[in-house]
């Protein structure tokens, strides 16, 4: 904690951010998962077992879709593991879905037969294109993340599971531009669970990295044009509920609480026309932040949602360097 108290002793950034929604299945019984659930299955059918959602139509592409949201651009996550009862299989998140044949795209994690775990990570569009990414080694569970942005989307993985994404990012263009359906897609028994929904996408602007004496320069796409954006740092992750059933994907740390509510380095302002913005976060130049890591994380202000929040960003996770 002494490093991040240097941090926050350095540096004040202003208040809030969270996730538009979440589910950890622990609130289904156990069994098919129906209508009047808040999720549709689009193809294909779907159960809970143990507070795990998994598809249950073998060999079929089965989409499932969270009623209520069609968004164009998001960020999703979900946490995703392999299951001993078939050998390839896969699931991921989906976005932009208008229908399994119609369009969407998706991205996925994948056993592609061999060693029993997951061990390859795709990026689709459905139909069309897709690229793919190895994770070394394998793994039987990972949080997955995609970001769906304008003309690109892409999967990150967390195959270790220590609360960052490797270094391995899936890219493709997307050949679907509208809005359509967000949700979660399998193949044979793989189970998912921790469904998550952003509605901004906070990015590292290309080529940006988080060094001591510099500035860590982020963008933001609210999808809002003309609206306060407003950012806060924290040391963890954990989340903090705002009361409406949203909450904010920050722990209440001590770098939360120095960098909550001032907004004077500069992690405040205005969206563009297009809801975007670009902003930065200074470091500073003291060796002992070396190798502190930090989430950082943006609202836009509507004065009309609940505590004035619009729409929310995903956490950015990075690791301060020398």
């Amino acid at each position: 904690m002494r490093t991040l108290s240097l941090l926050a002793a350095s540096v004040l950034v202003a208040p809030l951010c969270g996730q538009v929604f979440t589910d950890d299945f622990n609130s289904y019984p156990n069994g098919p998962l129906l209508a009047g659930s808040g999720w549709t299955p689009q193809t294909g059918t779907f159960q809970v077992q143990s507070g795990r959602l998994s598809a249950t139509s073998g060999g079929v592409w089965a989409y499932i879709t969270k009623d209520g949201f069609t968004p164009t651009d998001c960020v999703l996550d979900g946490t995703f593991y392999y299951s001993t009862a078939s050998a390839v299989q896969f699931a991921g998140l989906t976005a932009r879905f208008t229908s399994a044949t119609a369009g969407l795209l998706m991205t996925k994690i994948q056993n592609n037969g061999g060693t029993a775990d997951f061990d390859r990570c795709f990026a689709y569009n459905r139909p069309g294109s897709s690229t793919y990414g190895d994770i070394p080694g394998g793994t039987l569970m990972a949080q997955c993340r995609m970001i769906v942005l304008d003309g690109s989307f892409y999967m990150e993985v967390d195959s270790d599971m220590d609360g960052l994404f490797d270094n391995l990012t899936i890219t493709n263009t997307a050949a679907f531009l509208t809005a359509g359906g967000i949700g979660m897609n399998g193949y044979q028994t793989s189970e998912m669970d921790d469904f998550e929904f952003f509605d901004a996408v906070l990015m590292p602007a290309p080529g940006a990295v988080p060094q001591i004496g510099t500035s860590y320069t982020l963008e933001l796409d609210s999808t809002t044009p003309n609206l306060p954006y407003l950012g806060i740092l924290s040391g963890g992750n954990s989340g903090l509920p705002l009361g409406d059933g949203r909450k904010i994907p920050l722990t209440p740390d001590a770098v939360f609480l120095a960098t909550a509510g001032a907004g004077s380095i500069g992690l405040a302002g205005l969206t563009d026309a297009g809801g975007d913005a670009t902003t930065a976060i200074p470091i500073p130049a003291i060796p002992a932040l070396v190798g502190v890591r930090l989430y950082a994380g943006f609202i836009t202000i509507d004065g009309v949602s609940w505590l004035g929040i619009g729409n929310i960003s995903n956490e950015h996770g990075f690791v301060i360097q020398p």
